[in-house]
């Protein structure tokens, strides 16, 4: 079995750049530093497998070093891990206690909820409280009875809207993306999702029926989206049977009556139908034809909202331009792909609906600048559709940001000095530009013609003896042999210089302070 906490060391630490106290990491998980330091023992072998490294400081604290596709990939392994852990924790109770509230036929009894989660009703009360902003956002009104018993009051098409954004962080939500992608995925009798009465074999029979209808419009799915709307179609599923049903405005009905996806919404519903002798109405069905309009491509998307798209992207990077001072007139890559988003984002933020995003972690991980960025200018999505936009959808606008900043990127321009022969100078610069393509090497120059160079828009002096220059540049003494322990001591350093002077936030507190 995984210790959680062993899962929660090693994201506190990947989610700081630089070195954190033993004591930060203990009040943050509220045990001692004696507890985090065997922990570390631990942390630091499980990482070495994995080809990081775990630093430790004295008087510093612990940090871990290695390449980011190493700590990409600790991080899925954590993911994975995190499925296979008994997980009670504030996030896993929130999920549990909003699903049962929607899910529960009579009223939920806080005295139950606390003997299933293992804690005690004054924390159920605070996991309540925690809950009140989801459901505030679904406009699901909770209501409190004297005798402890609980009960929602909402649209059902806000209940399963919230449903599938509870599902998606869930726990089980990795078992059922297993499920779809293994047709011979071993069912073991378990509950996938704790809060829902179905186990795994009526899951993946349920998911067969839909992969034996024969569908062609599932084959034409990307992975992500073919999750979302088997999720969506088992949402669905389970509040029909149960005996919960979806109400739209008749001109609204007639408008679908023009929109693409009818008949293979159509033959979905068929498929379960006749499976399950369950009746689905044309209301229902106009419904998911909704969910399935929202993933639909651009070029499927009507002429309307393809200019309502244009104009949104040309408002969002305008509001992106404004914050990190910086112009991506010509980045013609990051417009074409925020429309290609945008065409079907819209139907989303008009009906409500959610989106899985599987990167969430890595995104708030290593993008945390870029996603703040991204959900200040959620207000311009906010005002004109009078919804809040999930932090899923701004998650990928962050990765579409990111993505323009990483092109945006800069090398250091680098002056390198040495004093040694021509060839070991020229076997000194290929070494450097080898190892460290953050590096650009503008200019070669001895110690006597140095003090005669124009050192401006030079970002990085790198000499092979100590020297005394009359600017404020970062001057690094290296071993002009740069042997294996130099190069990774210099990759540290030079990582550093490299990510301030591309730090978009960081050169828009500069320009600012300039002024």
């Amino acid at each position: 079995m995984v210790n959680n906490r062993f899962l929660d060391v090693i994201k506190i630490l990947l989610e700081h750049d630089d070195y954190i106290t033993i004591n930060a990491i203990s009040k943050r998980l509220q045990v001692s530093n004696k507890t985090i330091r065997n922990d570390l023992k631990q942390v630091e072998e499980w990482l070495k497998e994995n080809d990081l490294t775990l630093v430790k400081k004295t008087g510093v604290g612990v940090t871990i070093l290695g390449k980011q596709d190493a700590k990409v990939h600790v991080m899925h392994l954590m993911q994975q891990k995190n499925a296979q852990s008994i997980d009670y924790s504030p996030q896993f109770r929130k999920i549990y206690i909003g699903m049962r509230l929607i899910l529960c036929p009579q009223n939920c009894r806080i005295y139950e909820l606390a003997n299933e989660l293992y804690v005690s009703r004054a924390t159920i009360h605070k996991d309540l409280l925690a809950l009140a902003p989801m459901l505030e956002t679904y406009k699901i009104t909770l209501h409190r009875k004297n005798n402890n018993g609980l009960s929602v009051e909402g649209k059902e098409r806000n209940y399963r809207a919230m449903l599938l954004e509870l599902m998606n962080h869930d726990n089980g939500y990795q078992k059922f993306t297993a499920m779809i992608k293994d047709p011979d995925f071993p069912c073991t009798g378990d509950f996938v999702f704790p809060a829902l009465d179905y186990i795994d074999d009526e899951i993946k029979e349920f998911l067969q029926v839909l992969k034996h209808s024969e569908n062609s419009y599932l084959h034409t799915l990307l992975c992500p989206s073919l999750f979302q709307v088997l999720l969506h179609l088992f949402i669905c599923f389970i509040r029909v049977r149960e005996g919960h049903y979806v109400s739209l405005s008749d001109p609204f009905i007639e408008e679908l009556k023009s929109k693409p996806f009818y008949e293979e919404t159509k033959k979905l519903i068929q498929a379960l139908e006749e499976y399950y002798h369950i009746s689905f109405s044309e209301t229902e069905i106009r419904y998911l034809q909704v969910f399935l309009i929202s993933l639909q491509s651009s070029s499927d998307t009507a002429k309307d909202e393809q200019e309502e798209a244009r104009e949104l992207s040309d408002l969002l990077i305008a509001e992106w331009e404004k914050h990190l001072n910086y112009s991506f007139h010509e980045d013609t890559e990051l417009k074409s792909a925020l429309y290609a988003h945008l065409c079907p984002a819209i139907t989303r933020f008009r009906h409500g609906i959610s989106i899985e995003n599987p990167l969430m972690y890595e995104i708030k991980t290593l993008y945390k600048n870029t996603f703040s960025i991204a959900k200040a200018s959620a207000h311009i999505l906010t005002e004109r559709y009078q919804a809040p936009i999930s932090d899923e959808e701004i998650g990928y606008f962050a990765l579409h940001l990111a993505m323009a900043l990483e092109r945006a990127k800069k090398p250091l321009r680098t002056v390198l000095i040495c004093h040694d022969s021509s060839s070991a100078t020229k076997l000194l610069k290929r070494k450097l530009m080898t190892q460290f393509p953050e590096l650009d090497i503008v200019a070669v120059q001895s110690y006597l013609t140095v003090h005669d160079f124009p050192f401006h828009e030079i970002d990085l002096i790198l000499s092979t003896m100590e020297l005394n220059l009359d600017n404020d540049i970062p001057f690094i003494v290296i071993n002009p042999l740069l042997y294996d322990c130099d190069i990774a001591h210099l990759k540290t350093i030079i990582t550093s210089y490299f990510q301030k002077k591309n730090d978009p936030l960081l050169k828009a507190v500069q320009q600012k302070q300039a002024r």
